[in-house]
């Protein structure tokens, strides 16, 4: 179940501010705005019918009655599920770790399913399968993840490259020209070599496709393509896990299209690779 009030939260970068009024009433009193009308809410923000409804459309609902009905949902989800989205305490036994952690992954994945443009990832797909060659770049944590997209992409016979060092990824990208495609992994969207390999791939007219999460960035003014993830809090409230889970499903999701795209041939790709990687075991 897709949580609104969780799609609310991560748009709040994006509303206009008459929106943003409504969103505000919207999380801070959800058990009223359920039984509002939409001139009532209209009443209680200070603003109007039309504002209401485009605030609905804006984070993908068509009217405020879909969007009660989901939020009637999102309350009855918490009340059923108290360790979504809670803290963890020094004091929590194994069982509160699994409930809290597994809650909150599930939830992100719901919710990016939701948020995820499926337009922008067919346009990454169709970018990765036509590329001559994918240049990929995570930092910190996000290097997991494009460590694993490299691997992924590498089994199935597309040139892919990717090195943790930003030296010496900077030296690769220097090469890429408008054939090729390069692909970030960025959370925040503002890490500093992450702005500067969109930089060069802008200046050398090479396709960037930028993985992060719904909130407005830098890196989003400079990306071709953007593929979104819920907004998740990135501290000791299990942020941290649930968004490279959320990364991780996309870059899977992308892995699959493409091989979808391959067809047939997809499949002496993969026992290729896999009998060569199975040697080492002979």
């Amino acid at each position: 179940m897709v949580q609104v009030l969780s799609i609310v939260k991560s748009y709040q970068n994006e509303f206009t501010k008459t929106e943003k009024v409504v969103a505000d009433f919207i999380l801070e009193n959800p058990s009223i705005v359920v039984s509002l009308t939409t001139k009532n809410l209209a009443v209680q923000t200070g603003t109007s019918e039309a504002a209401i409804i485009r605030f609905c459309k804006r984070i993908g609902i068509n009217s405020f009655t879909d969007f009660k009905i989901a939020l009637a949902k999102d309350l009855d989800f918490n009340k059923e599920e108290p360790f979504y989205d809670s803290p963890i305490q020094l004091e929590d036994d194994t069982q509160d770790l699994v409930n809290k952690i597994f809650s909150r992954s599930s939830q992100a994945l719901q919710n990016t399913s939701q948020l995820l443009s499926i337009e922008e990832l067919e346009k990454a797909i169709d970018l990765i399968h036509s590329a001559n060659r994918v240049y990929l770049y995570g930092a910190g944590g996000s290097s997991i993840v494009a460590q694993d997209f490299t691997l992924k992409l590498l089994r199935i016979n597309i040139t892919a490259s990717h090195h943790q060092d930003i030296h010496v990824q900077m030296m690769s990208a220097a090469n890429m020209n408008k054939d090729d495609v390069l692909f970030v992994v960025s959370t925040s969207g503002e890490t500093k070599e992450v702005l500067e390999l969109l930089t060069v791939a802008k200046e050398r007219g090479t396709p960037a496709i930028l993985l992060t999460q719904k909130k407005k960035s830098k890196a989003r003014n400079k990306a071709n393509v953007i593929l979104d993830t819920s907004l998740e809090e990135q501290s000791i409230r299990i942020g941290t896990t649930a968004a490279r889970l959320t990364q991780l499903a996309i870059v899977d999701t992308l892995f699959t299209g493409i091989c979808i795209r391959k067809g047939d041939k997809i499949y002496n790709y993969i026992f290729d690779t896999h009998d060569a990687t199975s040697r080492r075991n002979d």
